[in-house]
């Protein structure tokens, strides 16, 4: 099989992986060639600033019913492992993580799941994101989500809402009973800000953050092409929202990113291989 790396649309820190991706890919004595590829290899489906010529390559495949292979920063441990799937990078994608599960990959990647927090906050959490994504496609502005969202807890809730915009896409609210809290970059790190998970409950439509509130012991509200979907509450469930068992949707978590390391052994794409062909 031939594989084409867009590596000029790659981020930053994406070369290094991209390097291990290709050994990957020559160890299972596949090709990584410049052109007449049968899959593309792209980084993240955010259509915005270093990544923005991915949409165009993105949707050449789709139109021609060619496979892309998606490679994006994790969820499980940020900037060490990366996940890698085919045709999306939510529910709508194919990870190849519901078979030949390892029951002790969680604890070799150094990641559990965590109980509710002592210090849980009262408040709701609107955990917004990249408007420019291939995740948002089809929806409406994202302030006008937002109300609509906050219209929907109102009718369910008098706690506080809290909305935090995604920190590269960035809008202001003026709604009563509604607080903006603006992301911080943590110094020292590549791209990691500051967010926690002690809140009541964390509404996300598709993106990390749903993820993560569900890793941490949050309750979550998301879509349903939400890689957290089967955790969700539903808005009935708003004021009292359960926390169903997160064991077997962790473990198949943690088969949707990989480490340098087991990219280089084309660990991910052996499982991916078997999907696309």
């Amino acid at each position: 099989m031939r594989f084409k790396l867009y590596r000029q649309y790659g981020a930053l820190n994406s070369q290094p992986i991209f390097d291990a991706f290709t050994q990957g890919a020559q160890s299972l004595g596949h090709s990584v060639v410049n052109d007449h590829e049968d899959v593309a290899v792209i980084w993240s489906v955010l259509w915005s600033g270093r990544m923005r010529g991915n949409r165009e390559v993105y949707y050449q495949c789709k139109n021609n019913k060619k496979p892309v292979i998606i490679i994006e920063v994790g969820n499980l441990r940020r900037n060490h492992t990366w996940r890698i799937s085919l045709n999306h990078i939510n529910n709508l994608g194919e990870f190849a993580n519901d078979w030949d599960l390892d029951l002790d990959r969680p604890k070799r990647l150094g990641v559990e799941l965590r109980d509710r927090r002592s210090d849980q906050r009262p408040d709701i959490l609107i955990a917004c994101q990249h408007s420019h994504s291939l995740q948002w496609e089809g929806m409406p502005p994202m302030k006008t989500w937002v109300e609509n969202v906050v219209k929907q807890i109102q009718a369910k809730s008098q706690r506080k809402i809290i909305v935090r915009p995604h920190p590269r896409s960035l809008f202001g609210v003026d709604i009563p009973g509604v607080t903006l809290e603006r992301p911080q970059l943590v110094s020292g790190s590549y791209d990691d800000f500051d967010i926690f998970y002690n809140y009541h409950c964390v509404i996300n439509h598709n993106s990390g953050p749903a993820v993560q509130a569900a890793i941490q012991g949050a309750p979550v509200l998301c879509d349903s092409t939400s890689l957290a979907s089967d955790l969700s509450i539903t808005w009935d469930q708003i004021e009292t929202p359960s926390m169903p068992n997160r064991d077997e949707w962790f473990l198949r978590l943690c088969h949707t990113e990989w480490t340098v390391d087991e990219i280089s052994r084309g660990i991910p794409l052996a499982r991916l291989i078997s999907k696309i062909t």
